[in-house]
């Protein structure tokens, strides 16, 4: 896969949108937030490498970019039983879920 994070890597990046159910955002934001910790050690021995969360600004939505190692290391980590049970436990809470792969083209910063 093409560079994400910065020329030269080849970090695999998706950004993940999660549309909940009505009146779930808080739990579905808490529940993600509480996960992420709990999995990170596992998830980085796979090649997971970091998430940003992010709520839009209108409050209807969980955004996520989750970046790992490679989009081997997404796949390895998509078949651990801790990713399928992590599933399971957001899907009450969920009406929708957008996973779109990312491909880095170039970043700008202030001077």
């Amino acid at each position: 896969m093409a560079a994400n994070m910065h020329a030269g890597t080849e970090d695999y990046t998706l950004l993940n949108v999660f549309t909940p159910r009505p009146k779930q955002l808080d739990a579905l934001e808490r529940l993600q937030l509480s996960e992420m910790k709990a999995m990170s050690t596992d998830a980085a021995a796979l090649g997971w490498l970091g998430n940003e969360v992010y709520r839009t600004a209108d409050g209807t939505r969980l955004v996520v970019v989750t970046r790992f190692r490679s989009e081997a290391a997404k796949q390895e980590w998509g078949k651990t039983a801790a990713f399928a049970a992590h599933v399971q436990r957001l899907a009450p809470l969920l009406e929708s879920v957008e996973s779109t792969p990312l491909v880095f083209v170039r970043s700008h910063t202030a001077l």
